[in-house]
C-alpha cells in the first residue's frame, strides 16, 4: 500500500514535466464523478474521435488516476441436504477478503494536420487484485485457507483524427493495444495444494472457481472507430460506432495439485481469439439560454475464447491429455438523460437517470483421453444484471482563479446468478438472485497561476451485493442445494490534471 501512495504521489509531477504545455480535461470529469454523456466535456473526443476538430493549435495532454478497493467481504455458503447418509446435511462457507489497485494515465498531443487535427496519445491501465480466505463447514470444522490474485497491464496507442465537414465534423481512430490478463488460485488443505483447480463444486471439493476463472492470456488488440459530430436544428447530436479483434493471442492454463502420492497436473498452451463491437450516441437538446436535456445510449458486445490443449504428469495424471476451451461473452447497455443547467457564469448543475443492463456469460470445458472424461461448466456463472443509476454533478466559479466541482453517483440493481456444470452423469445447477447497491461521492477543483493550472480530484463510495437461491443436483446421490453469496467493499481514488 505504502509503495502505491508513493506511486500516486509521484506520477502527476512527471507527467507535468513530460507535458509541456496542455489544458486539463480528465480532471474535470473527475472531479465531477465521471458523468460522460450528461456534461460536455473537452476530453469527449475520447469516445467521438470527432470531436478532436474543435481544437486550436498544439496541444499536450496529461492525466493520471488511482483507485484502491478494499473487499471486506467477499463470501459465499453452500449447503447441502440429502435423505441418503452418504451425503449428509453441511454448510460449506468460504470467507474471503482482500484489496485491489488500479492505476489509469494517459499522455498525448493534439495539432493541426491538413484540413483538420490529429491526436496520438499513450494511455496504460494496471490492476492489482490480492484476495485470501478460509474455508469451513458450518464455522466449526476448518477445511482449508485459499488465495487469489488477478493482474492486468494494458499499453495502448491511440491515433484520432477530425476535421469539418460542411456543418459537421467527422472523425475517426485507430487503436492498437498489447494486454497481459492473468489470473491465478491456491488451495491448502491439511494434506494437500492446489493450483488454477478447475473441478468447481462436485464431489464438494474445496476450490475457488465460483469466484476466479484462471488463466493466463496475452495478446494484441486493434479497435477503429468513426465518428459524426453536429447540430440538428436546436440539438448537439454526437455518434460513434466501433469495432475491434483480438489477434497474436498466447493462452496458458497451469494446473497443479501436490497429494501425499505425489506432484501431478498438466501445463496447457494455447490462443486466445475474441472480438467486440459498441457504439455511442449522445444528443444534447438546447430549449433555451443554459439549458439543455442531454441522451446517452451506450452498446458494447465482447466475445473472447482462451484455448489449450497438452499432456499430463505426475502419478495421477501421467498418461492422459488434456483439451480445454474457456468462452467469455459480455453485453453492456446504457441509455437514459436528464438537464444540464447554468446559473450564470462557471455556476452549472446536472442530473440524470439511467438505466443499464449487463450480462456476463461463460462457458469452460475440459476433457481428457483416452479415457473420456469431461468437465462441462456451461454457466460457471453466468451473470446478469438490470440496473439504475442517478447522476449528480455540479460546477461553481469561486473567481477567476478557483473553480469547484463535485458529483454524486448512486446505484441500484436487480441481480442473478447461474452455476451450471456436469461430469460424466453428475450434475449441479444453482441459481441465485438478490440486489446490488452502492454511492460514491468525488470533489474537484480548478487552481489558475499565470501560465496554467492545476485540476486534482478525488472520490470514494460504498457498493453491497447480497444473493441466494436454492436448487437440486445429483452428486453421486440426489440432493438439494442451496447458495448464498455477499460482497462488501469501499474505495478510494483519486487523480490529477494539469491545464496551461
Amino acid at each position: 500500500m505504502k509503495k502505491d501512495c508513493l506511486f500516486f504521489v509521484i506520477i502527476p509531477f512527471l507527467l507535468l514535466f513530460l507535458a509541456g504545455i496542455s489544458y486539463g480535461w480528465q480532471g474535470r470529469m473527475g472531479g465531477m464523478g465521471d458523468p460522460y454523456g450528461l456534461v460536455e466535456d473537452e476530453s469527449d473526443f475520447l469516445f467521438h474521435p470527432a470531436g478532436i476538430a474543435n481544437g486550436k493549435g498544439i496541444n499536450f495532454y496529461s492525466n493520471y488516476r488511482f483507485n484502491y478497493t478494499d473487499v471486506m467481504d467477499w463470501n459465499y455458503t453452500f449447503g447441502t441436504f440429502s435423505v441418503e447418509p452418504i451425503l449428509p446435511k453441511a454448510q460449506y462457507e468460504y470467507n474471503t477478503s482482500g484489496n485491489e489497485r488500479s492505476h489509469n494515465s494517459l499522455l498525448g498531443a493534439a495539432f493541426p494536420l491538413g484540413a483538420g487535427r490529429m491526436g496520438l496519445f499513450f494511455q496504460y491501465s494496471g490492476r492489482r487484485d490480492n484476495y485470501g480466505g478460509d474455508l469451513s463447514i458450518s464455522k466449526i470444522l476448518p477445511i482449508g485457507q485459499y488465495g487469489m490474485d488477478s493482474d492486468l497491464d494494458a499499453f495502448a496507442l491511440r491515433l484520432l483524427y477530425g476535421l469539418p465537414m460542411g456543418g459537421f465534423k467527422i472523425g475517426g481512430e485507430i487503436q492498437l493495444a498489447y494486454r497481459h490478463e492473468k489470473n491465478d488460485t491456491n488451495v491448502m488443505e491439511s494434506s494437500s495444494f492446489s493450483e488454477n483447480d478447475f473441478v468447481g463444486l462436485f464431489f464438494l471439493k474445496p476450490n475457488v472457481l465460483a469466484f476466479m476463472r484462471p488463466y493466463d492470456s496475452k495478446y494484441w488488440e486493434a479497435i477503429l472507430k468513426g465518428s459524426l459530430k453536429g447540430a440538428i436544428g436546436p440539438a448537439e447530436v454526437a455518434l460513434t460506432l466501433r469495432g475491434g479483434f483480438v489477434f497474436g493471442g498466447e493462452n496458458h492454463l497451469m494446473y497443479t495439485q501436490a497429494l501425499l502420492s505425489g506432484v501431478s497436473g498438466f501445463n496447457l498452451d494455447g490462443n486466445v481469439k475474441g472480438w467486440d463491437i459498441g457504439g455511442d450516441l449522445w444528443v444534447k437538446y438546447r430549449v433555451a439560454k443554459g439549458l439543455s436535456f442531454p441522451f446517452l445510449l451506450r452498446v458494447d458486445y465482447q466475445k473472447k475464447t482462451r484455448d489449450g490443449d497438452g499432456p499430463g504428469v505426475g502419478p495421477d495424471l501421467a498418461g492422459f491429455s488434456f483439451d480445454y476451451k474457456n468462452r467469455e461473452r459480455n453485453f453492456q447497455s446504457e441509455v437514459g438523460g436528464g438537464v444540464d443547467k447554468e446559473f450564470g457564469k462557471g455556476t452549472r448543475i446536472a442530473a440524470g437517470i439511467y438505466y443499464g443492463f449487463l450480462q456476463d456469460k461463460n462457458n469452460l470445458i475440459l476433457s481428457a483421453i483416452p479415457i473420456p472424461f469431461v468437465y462441462d461448466f456451461s454457466k460457471y456463472p453466468n451473470q446478469t444484471e438490470h440496473r439504475v443509476i442517478l447522476r449528480i454533478a455540479g460546477e461553481k466559479e469561486i473567481s477567476p482563479m478557483v473553480a469547484m466541482r463535485m458529483g454524486v453517483n448512486f446505484i441500484y440493481g436487480w441481480a442473478k446468478e447461474d452455476f451450471n456444470g456436469a461430469i460424466i452423469s453428475l450434475f449441479e445447477r444453482q441459481s441465485i438472485d438478490g440486489y446490488h447497491w452502492g454511492i460514491g461521492a468525488s470533489l474537484g477543483g480548478t487552481v489558475k497561476f499565470q501560465r496554467f493550472s492545476v485540476e486534482p480530484f478525488i472520490g470514494g463510495g460504498y457498493q453491497k451485493w447480497d444473493l441466494d437461491g436454492r436448487s437440486f443436483a445429483n452428486l453421486g446421490p440426489a440432493a438439494f442445494l442451496n447458495m448464498d453469496k455477499m460482497r462488501q467493499q469501499w474505495s478510494i481514488g483519486g487523480g490529477l490534471s494539469i491545464k496551461f
